[in-house]
């Protein structure tokens, strides 16, 4: 808990500033930051708000990945859903018929 404590920040300032078009590290980030928000729950509650960042990713992977991971989570009460439930909603309208379902 105390390592995760302490990097947790580190690894989604790296994540937010990469400006890379391989999508891979960003969807593979999102699937392992919600291992972390199911294993430490109240450590990761500070930055819920950034699994919902990603989905306005400009790739569809990556919010593919990050519903799945939300979905999960929210089913099993690991997170609430507060304020970000426009981030979800907005999906609809995707050209992406995965996401828009």
């Amino acid at each position: 808990d105390a390592f995760c404590t302490k990097n947790l920040p580190l690894l989604l300032t790296t994540l937010e500033n990469d400006d890379s078009d391989d999508t891979t590290l960003r969807a593979n980030a999102v699937v392992a930051l919600g291992d972390v928000a199911f294993r430490f729950p109240n450590t990761w509650e500070p930055y819920t708000a950034y699994l919902y960042k990603n989905l306005r990713d400009k790739s569809d992977r990556v919010k593919r990945h990050a519903m799945m991971v939300l979905t999960h989570l929210i089913l099993n009460d690991m997170i609430k859903v507060k304020g970000q439930v426009c981030e979800v909603a907005a999906l609809i309208i995707s050209p992406d018929q995965t996401l828009a379902d």
